[in-house]
């Protein structure tokens, strides 16, 4: 079952943004040979693949119908906010505020009441838990739009990380998880096709919000049908590189005494372009990366050990002191090239 709607949702959602593209084409002051302008069409097509199959299909297999109406209508609230970005630039804090209110529209179908730690199995009163499942909400949507930077990157995340949730699904006996993640996963499949090098469209603030509130959601929806509490931590580690990447940019920004921009050049895999590794490069050592985070989440999902968390740490530590050591040696290596070029040097 899982095979067959990513598969329908692939060949859906590729044809879709085919014909985005020659729409883009033909309608594009730069005509064909000069196409540098990719349209932004292509996170529009996941978000209609997805609703229209999943609203119908969702509500005939769903105890609770409100689930995929909330779901549905928060998801389609927040891609409305990143299609007006598309265009124009909201407020930070406007964006934000309206934001918060699509997540809040989704948040009382899946309520967080407890928050299981590796020592603590924390009950929570209804107010924080809301508070935290908003929270969550809203910061991975922002957080992947900050990440779509590189071909196949967002995409290709989304594609693995619903893949992984479209499985604990399937074991779980949460059928509506699990089409929604097969729905999520073939679409953004169907997209990364055109994603790739020579990128001919983009996910644009439309797909990206929608892709970071889905991916967000789905550890909620498992909860809130019953499963295990520890399966939020679990969406967190599946997601532990994007968020990681995105928190350690916005701690340098306001140590530095500075409101981070909306389009910077500080990620992580920004900094790994500008020592001169390949995009590909990049984009599969993040993606190997994310799929070992992947595991890490099912393997606290079956065992809330500290161990995990520690160890998904430490690989994320070591990918940020081996940058900066690279860093390092590139600068010396600069500063010395310059020194010996430099007639006035002695």
């Amino acid at each position: 079952m899982i095979l067959a709607v990513s598969s329908l949702a692939a060949l859906i959602a590729s044809l879709g943004v085919r014909s985005t593209r020659q729409y883009a084409a033909q309608h594009s002051p730069l005509r064909s040979g000069a196409f540098h302008s990719a349209p932004n069409g292509g996170g529009l097509t996941i978000l209609i693949v997805v609703l229209v199959l999943f609203m119908p299909f969702g509500l005939s297999m769903s105890a609770d119908p409100s689930l995929v109406t909330r779901f549905s209508l928060a998801a389609t609230l927040m891609a409305s906010i990143g299609f007006y970005e598309d265009l124009r630039t909201l407020p930070r804090l406007v964006r934000l505020l309206v934001q918060a209110v699509a997540a809040f529209t989704f948040v009382p179908a899946v309520p967080l009441t407890r928050l299981a730690l590796p020592v603590l199995d924390l009950e929570l009163p209804l107010w924080l838990g809301y508070a935290i499942a908003t929270l969550w909400l809203v910061g991975l949507t922002n957080v992947y739009c900050y990440m779509d930077g590189i071909n196949g990157l967002a995409s290709g995340q989304a594609v693995l990380a619903a893949s992984l949730w479209a499985f604990i699904g399937w074991l779980c006996g949460a059928p509506l998880v699990t089409f929604l993640a097969a729905l999520i996963g073939g679409s953004a499949l169907g997209f990364t096709v055109y994603n790739l090098p020579p990128r001919s469209i983009f996910l644009g603030e439309t797909g990206g919000s929608f892709l970071g509130f889905s991916l967000a959601a789905l550890p909620l929806m498992c909860i809130g049908q019953g499963e295990s509490p520890r399966l939020f931590i679990s969406g967190i580690l599946i997601m532990s590189l994007f968020t990681f990447d995105a928190a350690l940019t916005l701690v340098r920004y306001l140590l530095a005494g500075k409101v981070e921009p909306r389009a910077n050049r500080s990620h992580l895999y920004q900094r790994l372009l500008k020592l001169g590794d390949k995009p590909l490069h990049v984009l599969w050592l993040y993606l190997l990366l994310s799929a070992g985070f992947g595991v890490a989440g099912l393997l606290y999902w079956y065992a809330a050990m500290p161990s995990i968390l520690f160890a998904v740490g430490m690989v994320c530590l070591t990918l940020y002191i081996w940058i900066k050591r690279r860093e390092a040696q590139h600068d010396f290596l600069s500063n010395t090239l310059v020194t010996k070029d430099d007639p006035s040097h002695p």
